[in-house]
């Protein structure tokens, strides 16, 4: 996790653990975060980070998160996840 001004980078082969601390450091500074980017390449190891991703944009619906915006991500191994998102 990197955070540079507005934007916070994440990657997503995140542990459940990784996710909780991610969950409690963003949560308090939502307001102040303009985009989460996920970085290419990693590895999903579960649906939690999604979950959580979701939760926050529809806790800030103005929060620009283009990994879920794009809706799908190339996994070797998974192959092609698609996802569709509705408000």
């Amino acid at each position: 996790m990197q955070f540079d001004g507005d934007a916070l980078t994440i990657t997503l082969d995140m542990t459940m653990e990784e996710v909780r601390e991610f969950e409690q450091f963003v949560r308090p500074r939502i307001e102040y975060i303009e985009s989460i980017e996920v970085e290419e390449g990693g590895f999903l190891k579960g649906s939690a980070l999604l979950a959580l991703l979701v939760s926050l944009k529809r806790t800030r619906p103005e929060l620009k998160i283009p990994f879920l915006e794009k809706g799908l991500i190339a996994l070797n191994g998974y192959g092609t996840l698609h996802w569709m998102c509705h408000d």
